[in-house]
């Protein structure tokens, strides 16, 4: 055993004790008699033994080399004078005279000053001179690897994590520093470590480094944390390419397995990782609770716990909406309020949302009294005012945005010499007004707005569509049984008199196309009498039963509003009684997918028809598909259209999924279908 290495063992035990020492006396320094029970002479005698136990220890170790000689010399003479006074210490407490009362307390001051200056010297001996002031190493942060400076930014933090520590202006073990690139070519006591061996055929460095961890001279030694295996890889790669000091990354040829260990050296800079990195993980229990109450959000992706939010143009937005997303508030980034009934005083609840990128606001009833409210969104990199009431005075709020990249003011009340003067001063963010045509060719419309007072009808339905940018052309196309698939410029509201599926879109010169609006309209030509379940319904979705079937009403995207069926892990079987005999030959299904909250489409129906009102024969079966992957919230009328049958009643059997599919997140969990309307014609 080499005593010397017990002294990092030895070394703290004389620090703590002392103090603690020093600690009690100012304790008891003004308690009557008696000050204490002998316990700090008892302390001071093992931190006197002590400290002798550590000169020792560390004086053998000093004889193995590798540290400055001057800072030794320092750090060994003051240990000895501070080994002398905590003895001195240990006599002067047990001393009865006057003198040693007198001059104990002095004597204590003086032993904890050279206390500090041994600590000090020594730190400086094993981290290097300037380590108690010296600003802490920031590792290089990489955000384009190609461009990354191979010796600086890719080699130099590994020397700066595993070797420094031993390899340092205090302590050269070796003599060999690593601290720059001066010091690195000047090689130690034996060498240059890029020097090759002509006998390992391969240089110093790579040699130490493959040495087995036992041997002594393995670098960095046992016990010191170890390179990884990519470490090693990319010293390596260094290395072959003639340890170039200049050179770029992207100038040096490199493999797949290089490549993948080059790019995980890359960091996200940008705001949202940054947001990333500061948040919890977001359970999809929260995101279901959410599209329980008719709120959409996303994850931006597995790996990335950051949500966007979409109220889905609600009009009955209330401040116990917002209270709902309060669990992970930190997470969200993205707000979508567009064509919902926001006001200035709900608008207060979005001061909460400390890490907003993206805010839409756009034809809402918002004023400037939000202003200063938006100006406190630090992180907010897009805002979308489109059609609001703010005016000029707003502008200078929006200067103080710091990440502020996109401002869409489209028909607000800013006037065109205010957003002139405000781009002048802004010229980093992009103004979507009209004063900056020139930035609408990367854009998208917003999808059309399809409006109607039912999408059940009995005879016919007016339709209209709105669309709030000016110049902009709506096209649309009807689905339905003339199969007419050519789009249609819109120009006014028209009726449609079938059941239809009607699709809409915006175009506009030097914009990309919107995305599809699409709305489903049902026509109702055969009235219903009663409707019968064979099953009972789950004891939290039954609504009214058969009656919810047949009273022309269609659920929203909210499966607890009352107007939805739901089942869980089984199927429905409906008989549909009609009020006369009636000619059909079109069944539509109304159902419901969310497969965050296990709701599934039907994969299948059949259709028996009676035309007595006792004897049933199957008219049509129809098996679709498994649900594919997704994560959308999608309302469906599905059409089973048959040869038209006289029929006095109709039994409909809708197949279930029954279980979650295997890509879902609890695969083999039971799943609901869920059923708004049967509409019969």
């Amino acid at each position: 055993m080499q005593l010397g290495n017990l002294h990092p063992l030895f070394v703290h035990l004389p620090i703590g004790i002392l103090v603690l020492a020093f600690l009690m006396e100012l304790y008891y320094y003004k308690k009557p008699a008696p000050k204490d029970n002998g316990t700090i002479l008892f302390a001071l005698g093992i931190g006197a033994l002590s400290a002798l136990f550590s000169i020792g220890s560390g004086w053998l170790l000093g004889d193995n080399g590798g540290y400055d000689e001057e800072l030794l010399s320092r750090h060994r003479w003051i240990a000895v004078a501070f080994s002398v006074g905590a003895l001195l210490l240990f006599f002067l407490k047990k001393s009865v005279s006057s003198l040693a009362k007198k001059s104990y307390f002095p004597v204590f001051v003086l032993v904890l000053i050279l206390l500090t200056l041994t600590g000090h010297f020594g730190g400086s001996l094993t981290h290097g001179e300037d380590f108690l002031f010296e600003e802490a190493y920031e590792e290089p942060v990489i955000e384009d690897i190609e461009q990354a400076a191979v010796f600086s930014d890719v080699i130099q933090p590994i020397f700066q994590q595993k070797c420094v520590s031993c390899h340092n202006s205090g302590k050269a073990k070796g003599g060999l520093l690593l601290t720059s690139k001066k010091e690195l070519l000047a090689g130690g006591d034996s060498g240059s470590l890029l020097d090759s061996l002509e006998q390992e055929k391969m240089s110093l460095l790579m040699h130490r480094l493959h040495l087995p961890i036992a041997d002594k001279e393995h670098m960095p030694p046992k016990g010191k944390v170890q390179l990884t295996a990519e470490e090693v890889l990319l010293l390596n790669w260094w290395m072959k390419n003639e340890n170039c000091f200049d050179c770029v990354v992207k100038n040096l040829h490199s493999d797949e397995k290089l490549d993948a260990v080059l790019a995980s050296l890359e960091k996200d800079t940008s705001v949202k990782a940054l947001i990333a990195e500061k948040v919890d993980i977001v359970p999809l229990e929260f995101i279901s609770t959410l599209s329980q109450n008719n709120i959409s959000a996303q994850l931006a992706s597995e790996e990335v716990p950051l949500l966007s939010v979409n109220f889905l143009k609600r009009k009955d937005l209330s401040e116990e909406d917002f209270d709902l997303l309060k669990p992970y508030r930190d997470n969200i980034v993205e707000i979508n309020l567009g064509h919902t009934n926001l006001t200035d005083e709900l608008a207060k609840q979005l001061k909460q949302f400390k890490h907003l990128t993206k805010l839409q606001l756009q034809n809402t009833e918002i004023t400037n009294a939000i202003v200063p409210m938006l100006s406190g969104f630090e992180f907010l990199e897009s805002l979308n005012l489109y059609g609001s009431e703010l005016d000029d005075s707003a502008l200078s709020a929006f200067t103080a945005l710091p990440n502020l990249k996109s401002l869409y003011v489209w028909q607000t009340k800013m006037t065109k010499d205010g957003l002139s003067e405000f781009q002048k001063q802004n010229e980093a963010i992009l103004v979507q007004s009209q004063v900056a045509d020139s930035v609408f060719a990367s854009s998208t419309l917003t999808p059309p707005t399809i409006l109607a007072d039912q999408e059940i009808f009995k005879d016919s339905v007016k339709v209209s569509i709105e669309q709030y940018f000016e110049g902009a052309k709506v096209y649309y196309i009807t689905e339905n049984s003339k199969n007419d698939t050519i789009p249609k410029e819109y120009s006014e509201p028209f009726y449609l008199t079938e059941t239809s599926t009607l699709k809409t879109y915006a175009t506009s010169d030097n914009w990309e196309p919107s995305l599809v609006s699409t709305a489903h309209f049902l026509k109702n030509q055969v009235e219903v009498s009663n409707i019968t379940l064979a099953g009972t319904p789950h004891p939290k979705y039954k609504a009214q039963g058969g009656k919810t079937l047949m009273d022309l009403k269609r659920g929203t995207t909210n499966f607890v509003d009352g107007n939805w069926v739901g089942y869980e892990s089984q199927h429905m079987t409906a008989t549909i009684e009609f009020k006369e005999q009636t000619t059909v030959s079109n069944i539509s299904v109304g159902s419901l997918s969310i497969p965050t909250s296990w709701i599934f489409f039907p994969v299948g129906y059949t259709v028996w028809g009676s035309t007595d009102g006792n004897n049933f024969r199957k008219i049509k079966t129809i098996k679709l598909p498994k649900p594919e992957p997704s994560i959308d919230i999608e309302r469906m009328a599905y059409n089973i259209a048959f040869d038209p049958i006289s029929l006095k009643k109709v039994k409909l059997f809708v197949e279930s999924p029954l279980k979650n599919p295997d890509w879902h997140i609890e695969p083999g969990g039971n799943s609901f279908i869920f059923l708004d309307e049967l509409v019969f014609n």
